[in-house]
């Protein structure tokens, strides 16, 4: 398998720096629904290594644990912090600019006009409007 397309190993929260797969590990949600959580105002920004507007976003720890204990006032249910494991320093990170949520706007749609289904009569005085035009033409001629 190609270096650049391994898998990713499995999120585990005793990890400093989360991922959005950790993040929606921890939140027990889909990976969808744990972005719409972190474009909400308040949620600490994401970290990206370089400035490209396709680098993956990571977080500290800490301050999304502190995020979240701040809305329920209880710390949540998480692993806890490993001691011996160093945590990056933010001189070398570049911080991710938060686009708000994406917005769709509704289509309009004008509302389907019905087309009309010919009945027996419609369909029997058309006949006879064509019958009385062609023995018009036919008397005129």
């Amino acid at each position: 398998m190609n270096a650049r397309t391994a898998p990713l190993p499995p999120a585990d929260l005793a990890d400093p720096i989360w991922t959005i797969e950790h993040l929606a590990l921890a939140l027990r949600l889909q990976a969808r629904a744990t972005r719409a959580v972190v474009a909400r105002p308040g949620f600490p920004a994401p970290i990206r290594l370089t400035a490209s507007p396709k680098a993956r976003s990571y977080w500290l720890r800490e301050q999304v644990l502190a995020y979240l204990t701040g809305l329920s006032g209880t710390a949540p249910a998480t692993a806890p912090a490993p001691t011996d494991v160093p945590t990056a320093g933010p001189a070398t990170a570049v911080p991710a600019t938060r686009p708000g949520p994406a917005r769709r706007i509704p289509t309009v749609r004008p509302a389907p006009v019905p087309t009309p289904v010919p009945t027996e009569d419609d369909q029997e005085a058309a006949a006879r409007a064509e019958l009385a035009a062609l023995r018009a033409a036919a008397m005129g001629a």
